[in-house]
Order: C-alpha cells, then sequence, then structure tokens
C-alpha cells in the first residue's frame, strides 16, 4: 500500500510535469513554452499535492491534456481523457467545459463556431454528462462532515483571497519553500503587462473572467471546501501563456536558483514530516488487530505552516491494524465509495468539530455561540455538556482512543471505561478496559 501510494504521487507528479509545458505550447509557441518552465515549477508539486487533495491534483493536468488533445485535432483520445478526467475530479472538467464553451461562442462566424464545437465541445459530451450527474448529486448535500457543518456558501475576506493565489497554489509545506513567491510574483506581472496577448483558448476575455469568478466563487459550497482555491492552477496556467519568449539573463538565473532552492527545502520538509508521522504512529503496536479505534487529533499541524499534514495520520492505524476508519471523505452521495451504514448525524458533527484544536478549549464555545447569536450564562458547563454528550455517542461504538496533543481538561472528561495503554510526547492510546455505562 505504501509503495501504490508513491507511485501514485509520482505518476500525478510527473502528470503535471508533462502536460502543463504541452498545454502552454500548444496554444502559444514551444519557446514560450521553454520559459513557462522556469515558473512552472511550482506548479508541479502544488499545494493540493502538499495538502493531500490527489485526486484533484491528477484531474488538473488531465484537463489541461484534454484542451492539448482538442487543439491537436485528436477527438477520441480527448474524449476518453475527459472520462477518466471525470472520474479523477468533476471539477477541473468544468472549468475547462467553460474555456470551450467561451472559446466557441466568442468565433466569428457560424462556421467558425460549428468547427470550434466539433473540435472542442464533442469531445466534452460523454464526460459532461457524468459531470452533470455527480454535480447534482453534490448540490443535494448540505452542510456536513465534510465541511465540518459550516453553512454553504462561506466566503472569504479580499485580502485572504490574495493571500490564497500564492498560498494555496504555489507555497508548499514551510517557509522552506518561501521562494515560489518569486515565480508567483512574475507570474502575476506577466499576467496584467501581457494580458492582451492573444491566445486560443485561454483569452484576455478568459483571463479576467476567471480572475472575478475566483473572487466570487464562495469557500465553501455544498458539502465542498476549498472550491474558489480550486480555480487558482487555472488562473496559473493562463498566466503562463503571457510570459515572454525570453526573460533577461539574470532573471533566468535567478529562477533555476529559486527552483532549486524550493526542490531542497521540500526534500527537508519531507524527512521532518516523516518524523512527525513516526511520533503519531508510535502507538501501532499498543492497538490491537481489528480494534474500533476513534481517533481525536487536537493539533493538525506539526512542522508543516502551510498543511495539515498529521490531520489523518491515523489512518497508518487503519492499514496496519485494519482498525475503524470513522473519518473518511465517503459521505457524499456523488462519490464511488461510501459508508453503508454512516455513524449518526449528530456524531459525526461532534466528531468533526473535535478536529479542533480549539475544541480543547471552553472559551471556543463562548465564541461560536456569541457568534451565532446566542448567550448562555455559563459556557464551561455546556462545553463539557457538549464532551458528555460527544462521549455518549462514542463510548459504545469504540473500543479505543487515540488523543493526539489532548488538553488536560479534555482528558479530564474521557470516560472512565478508558484506561492509557501507550503514552508518548503528545500521544495517547487509551482502551476500554470496562463496559460502558
Amino acid at each position: 500500500t505504501h509503495l501504490a501510494s508513491k507511485l501514485f504521487v509520482a505518476i500525478v507528479l510527473a502528470a503535471n510535469a508533462f502536460v502543463i509545458p504541452r498545454f502552454v505550447a500548444a496554444v502559444t509557441t514551444p519557446r514560450i513554452a521553454a520559459v513557462s518552465c522556469l515558473f512552472a515549477w511550482p506548479l508541479v508539486h502544488n499545494w493540493f499535492v502538499s495538502a493531500g487533495m490527489l485526486n484533484y491534483a491528477l484531474a488538473f493536468p488531465m484537463a489541461l491534456g484534454v484542451l492539448t488533445l482538442s487543439h491537436g485535432k485528436r477527438p477520441w483520445l480527448a474524449c476518453a481523457l475527459a472520462l477518466a478526467t471525470w472520474y479523477a475530479h468533476a471539477f477541473p472538467l468544468i472549468v475547462t467545459g467553460a474555456f470551450t464553451a467561451f472559446h466557441v461562442a466568442t468565433r466569428a462566424s457560424w462556421a467558425e463556431r460549428i468547427a470550434a464545437a466539433k473540435a472542442y465541445a464533442l469531445p466534452l459530451v460523454p464526460a459532461g454528462v457524468l459531470v452533470v450527474a455527480s454535480t447534482l448529486a453534490q448540490v443535494g448535500d448540505g452542510p456536513g462532515p465534510m465541511t465540518g457543518y459550516v453553512s454553504h456558501h462561506a466566503s472569504l475576506p479580499t485580502w485572504e483571497l490574495a493571500y490564497n493565489l500564492w498560498a494555496e497554489c504555489l507555497y508548499g509545506f514551510t517557509w522552506l519553500s518561501i521562494t515560489s513567491i518569486v515565480p508567483a510574483v512574475g507570474l502575476a506581472f506577466y499576467a496584467v503587462r501581457r494580458a492582451r496577448v492573444a491566445t486560443p483558448l485561454v483569452s484576455y476575455c478568459v483571463l479576467i473572467g476567471v480572475f472575478i469568478v475566483y473572487l466570487l466563487t464562495p469557500y465553501i459550497a455544498t458539502n465542498w471546501f476549498y472550491v474558489s482555491t480550486r480555480l487558482i492552477p487555472f488562473l496559473a496556467v493562463i498566466a503562463l501563456t503571457r510570459v515572454p519568449d525570453s526573460l533577461p539573463r539574470g532573471a533566468t538565473n535567478g529562477l533555476v536558483v529559486c527552483a532549486a532552492l524550493y526542490s531542497l527545502g521540500m526534500g527537508v520538509d519531507y524527512v521532518r514530516l516523516d518524523h512527525d508521522r513516526a511520533k503519531v504512529t508510535a502507538g501501532i503496536d499498543a492497538v490491537p488487530e481489528g480494534a474500533t479505534l476513534l481517533p481525536l487529533m487536537f493539533r493538525s499541524k506539526e512542522t508543516s505552516e502551510n498543511t495539515r499534514s498529521i490531520l489523518h495520520a491515523w489512518g497508518y492505524y487503519v492499514e496496519a491494524k485494519q482498525t475503524s476508519a470513522p473519518l473518511l471523505f465517503s459521505f457524499s452521495r456523488s462519490f464511488p465509495v461510501t459508508y453503508a451504514a454512516p455513524p449518526p448525524p449528530r456524531f459525526n458533527h461532534l466528531l468533526l468539530e473535535n478536529f479542533a484544536p480549539s475544541m480543547g478549549d471552553s472559551r471556543w464555545m463562548c465564541r461560536v455561540l456569541r457568534d451565532g447569536g446566542i448567550t448562555i450564562d455559563d459556557c464551561e458547563a455546556a462545553w463539557r455538556e457538549r464532551w458528555a454528550e460527544f462521549f455518549r455517542a462514542a463510548e459504545p461504538r469504540f473500543d479505543h482512543l487515540l488523543l493526539w496533543d489532548a488538553p488536560v481538561a479534555v482528558r479530564a472528561q474521557l470516560p472512565r471505561s478508558y484506561e492509557p495503554v501507550f503514552e508518548q510526547g503528545k500521544l495517547v492510546i487509551m482502551a476500554r478496559r470496562s463496559p460502558p455505562k
């Protein structure tokens, strides 16, 4: 399984490295594509790879590949790749479909529109039907476990949207990948300075349109997180098509040095992140085969500053000891794998809230209630009752607990039927020694 995981990541990286410059070459010139590689390296190991959203990270270059094949007049290959892209993730196909629709609609004559529709739109039809079906299924899902029951259409302030143009696309784990800010600034510069450069599929209007949609798109919609963020790689690729066909030697050398430092920093970070993983998984031998394990992760970051790198590290217990997996992304009806018998909705609500470190602090309860227009006299009591409610649901279902960086106040709320069987650093494994009351 570890080998398969590593192979999948390698495939994602190879797909980005292979497709991105070829898409740029298809809509511009080989010379511009060569120069674009000096700016494109953070897109290969982009933030979606770092954050573990590998299905989207793979679907993005696949969707660009669909446009590249269509532009190269290979409709059947484009159609097949579009179907595979839908299976990986539907969102990039929605974006490429919008590119295609705009390109067809803006042709000068009906003859040109028909020709463009045959070349670009027709290969997308089979996958488009599947996209519509899965989107309708997704829209039917309200706020739920995948979004921590955050309400529909949650948006970000403008300054955070601006920051995310770098942090949730080209930035890695820590400040060791800070050199990615250099190509980010360069791409922004050329996107503005050379915005009106004529390119097929990604015209000036497409550039402006995608940027406006990014600003207006909610960060959370239905039960999807990072909705607006998913548009950023497309903005970056459009900006790549605006780079010039040559750069001063100093700029070229500077970008090469930045790429080398970025690669070195990512390597160092991966070693550090592996040490974090080892700390979280140190208690695997204390968990019996087939245990019903409940992970309560009160801290989702350790070394990483820009991703929640240990949020799902409990999955190693599932793999090693075939334990329960209560926090899988298997709630949406549009997913190919879903729970046969999902946990009760109220239990899901409490479980997902406990991802947040703030659940270890009763002041969090006060703040949330106050923001919701609710004032209570004793937040401490409300916080304790919330935990009691949670464990009334959890205790009969789980014979083991995995606590990571649990506050002392939270450990005091644990049912007495659980006893620690392993403690090391921030990790505590607890087993239920007596029947739940």
